[in-house]
Order: C-alpha cells, then sequence, then structure tokens
C-alpha cells in the first residue's frame, strides 16, 4: 500500500511567521516599557489607558493572522495600526510627543504585508499626526512616566523589522520561481539524455552488426558520462522541485533492508576499481518502515557514492540500516579524510563540497540533496567522525512502521 503526500515549502509561510514574531516582539516591548513607566511614577490611570491602546493592534494582528493576504482584512489591520497610534501620539502631547513616531508602524506594515499603499499610508499617517495635534488640546494629560518615549523607540525598531519583511518576501518570491523554471529546464533535459544513453549502449552492445573497437569504446565513454550528468539532472529536478514545493513523498511499507542490498550491489562495481572493501550492516530481523522507496534510496546511494569518491584506495566502506530511540537510522563509514568539524554545519547545502570537493567530481549537489529528502520525511542528515578516523554519514528517519 503507498500513498502520496504534497510536501509545500514552508519557506512560504515565513512572511506570516515573521509577522507573527513581530507582533510578539512589540508586545513584550510594550511590557517592558509600562513597567519601567510604572516604576518611574507614571499615573497608574493613565498608563493604563496607553498600555491598553499599545497591544490593541497586536492582539488584532494575532486574530487577523491567519486571514492576512485578503484585501479587506489588509486593509482593517493598517487602519488598526494607523487608529492605535493616532491615539497614542493625541493623548501624550500631540504634535510634541515622541509617539508620533509610531505612526510611521501603518506605511511599514503595508510595505510587509506585500500591499502597494505605503504612499497612501503615509499621507494618512500624516493627517493622522495633525490629528492627534488637534484632539492632543481636548485630551486629559498625565504623566507617563518615560512610556512614550521607550514606545517611540520601540515604535521604530518595529517599523525597521517591519521593512526588513519586506525585503524577504520578493526574494523569496523570486527563489520560488528560479525553481521552477530549472525544473522545466532539467525535465527536458532529460529526454535527450536518455536518448543519448540508448543509443549509445546499442552501440557499445553492437546490437545493429559489428563495429570498430574504438567505436565500442567510445560509445561506452559517451553512455558512462551521459549517466553521470544524467544524475546530476536528476538532483536538480528533485531540488528544484523540494524547493518549488512540489516535489511529491509516495509513502508505501517495505522492509529497508532490499534497499541497502540494492545500493551496495550497484556500487560494488565502483567500489572495486578504488579496490575498496565494501560492507554492509543490517538487522537479522525485517527493519520495516513507512516511508516513500525511492528517495530513501537515492539518499543512499549519493551518500554511499560520495563515500567511495573521497576514500583512498584499498580503503573501507561500510553501509549499515538499524533502528534506534525509535527512528530508522542509516549510516555511511569510511576510514578516508574524514569531514572537518567546521565544515559539518554547512556541508550538506546546495554547492557546498567542502574543502575536499576540489579533488573529486561533483558539484555538491548529492548531500544537498540527501538532506532535502531527509527533512521531508521529518528526518535530519548529520556528519560525524568514524571510529578510528574518517567519516560517518548518518541520516536518522522518524519512519518505523508499526508492528
Amino acid at each position: 500500500m503507498s500513498t502520496k503526500s504534497a510536501v509545500t515549502n514552508p519557506a512560504k509561510a515565513a512572511p506570516r511567521a515573521l509577522l507573527a514574531l513581530a507582533c510578539w516582539l512589540w508586545l513584550a516591548g510594550v511590557v517592558v516599557s509600562a513597567t519601567l513607566a510604572w516604576l518611574a511614577g507614571a499615573e497608574t490611570r493613565h498608563l493604563a489607558g496607553a498600555v491598553a491602546l499599545s497591544l490593541a493592534p497586536a492582539l488584532a494582528g494575532f486574530i487577523l493572522l491567519p486571514h492576512l493576504g485578503k484585501l479587506p482584512v489588509d486593509v482593517s489591520f493598517i487602519l488598526v495600526w494607523l487608529i492605535a497610534t493616532m491615539g497614542l501620539a493625541a493623548g501624550s502631547g500631540g504634535a510634541t510627543s515622541p509617539l508620533a513616531a509610531s505612526l510611521i508602524i501603518a506605511p511599514a506594515m503595508c510595505l510587509a504585508l506585500g500591499r502597494p499603499w505605503a504612499p497612501e499610508a503615509g499621507g494618512a499617517a500624516a493627517l493622522g499626526f495633525a490629528a492627534a495635534a488637534a484632539f492632543a488640546a481636548f485630551a486629559t494629560k498625565g504623566v507617563l512616566g518615560g512610556f512614550a518615549e521607550a514606545m517611540a523607540a520601540v515604535s521604530i525598531a518595529f517599523a525597521a523589522g517591519l521593512m526588513a519583511i519586506s525585503q524577504r518576501a520578493p526574494a523569496a518570491a523570486r527563489d520560488t520561481e528560479m525553481g521552477q523554471r530549472i525544473a522545466e529546464v532539467s525535465h527536458e533535459l532529460r529526454t535527450p539524455l536518455n536518448h543519448i544513453l540508448g543509443f549509445s549502449e546499442m552501440i557499445e552492445r553492437q546490437i545493429f552488426g559489428e563495429v570498430g573497437a574504438r567505436y565500442v569504446e567510445y560509445a561506452g565513454l559517451i553512455r558512462k558520462s551521459g549517466t553521470h550528468l544524467l544524475g546530476l539532472v536528476n538532483d536538480l529536478l528533485d531540488l528544484s522541485k523540494i524547493e518549488a514545493g512540489r516535489f511529491e513523498l509516495e509513502r508505501e511499507t517495505f522492509d529497508v533492508r532490499a534497499v541497502v542490498e540494492d545500493v551496495v550491489r550497484l556500487s560494488a562495481d565502483s567500489a572495486e576499481k578504488k579496490r575498496i572493501a565494501l560492507g554492509m550492516v543490517t538487522p537479522e530481523q525485517a527493519l520495516n518502515v513507512n516511508a516513500d522507496a525511492r528517495a530513501l534510496k537515492r539518499m543512499l546511494i549519493n551518500t554511499l557514492g560520495n563515500a567511495i569518491k573521497f576514500t583512498p584506495e584499498e580503503g573501507r566502506v561500510i553501509v549499515s540500516a538499524q533502528a534506534r530511540d525509535g527512528a530508522l537510522v542509516l549510516e555511511t563509514i569510511d576510514n578516508g579524510p574524514g569531514i572537518p568539524e567546521n565544515e559539518r554545519e554547512t556541508l550538506g547545502q546546495a554547492y557546498e563540497r567542502g574543502s575536499g570537493g576540489a579533488r573529486a567530481e561533483g558539484t555538491g549537489l548529492g548531500l544537498s540533496l540527501v538532506r532535502a529528502l531527509a527533512e521531508l520525511h521529518g528526518g535530519a542528515l548529520t556528519f560525524h567522525e568514524a571510529p578510528g578516523g574518517g567519516a560517518l554519514v548518518r541520516v536518522t528517519l522518524p519512519v518505523l512502521a508499526a508492528d
């Protein structure tokens, strides 16, 4: 039984998450400012009114947050901020109040929401400043004990944060669009590459008659180079699908030992060419998991391929699969040069090859694909020092099937 689950890109929700974080920081700023003002001797009644008015837009934000992106909701959210900040300015001195600085939040919020209304909101803020100056003459003035000054600083920092959020949204959209374009190009490359591989294999095997030995040799080189290029295209295609949120996990229940055996068998030829001892450690009993079998195979092919690539001749590479602490743990262990500790955090990011990458072919896509596929399963890719020296690459996946 297999199931498909569409994986969406978490980056798409980042602006909303950042807005929620901004509202929490605003609340914290209000609480700290109110506490300092109270300790400085602010009049409780007036301070309570200012604090309530300061808290209102952030609390409204938490209510409206799930619906942001809809025109009426965005307009309402911006108006709440505009009215609240105008009231704060009017109640703390009007044109001379430090809280007049909080009126810049409305235009900044427009930018954070991706709305092209910043000029209009700026004009409304200017009118709000004039209105606050007019209403200040009728407002009851009280001692706020430095609350206005502290909240002015909080307002400026908050507006700056909103402007920073607004810079992230276009970049995320561009990255998603670029990922989609890469996926389309990669898909178009695969068809001619498959044709090249098929025709070169036919020539190499002399299916339509004998050809010269040199042609057979060249056809073999074409096939090997084409296979390598096809692997890169497949990695790039899968990575771009993951980044675009269009990758589908096809989960099914299976014995992972069969996948490990298949990958080791496929890698035996590469290991034999370097006289590398290739071993496998799996439990005697079935190790059933509920995961995407193709994705697990891709992860193991990449980690094992890397180990063979960087292990010197007559070295040793071992692949193990075991259940540990309620999760599937796949480890690839070699006695090569190892991975420097200062590179373990960045290794696995796209195009990051590490200090040993210059000595071997590759683009750095393999491990980044392993990391991405592991994270889609709710797992992780980590790097460690192998016992006795070398590298230990560990993929931990919470995919063990229920008995």
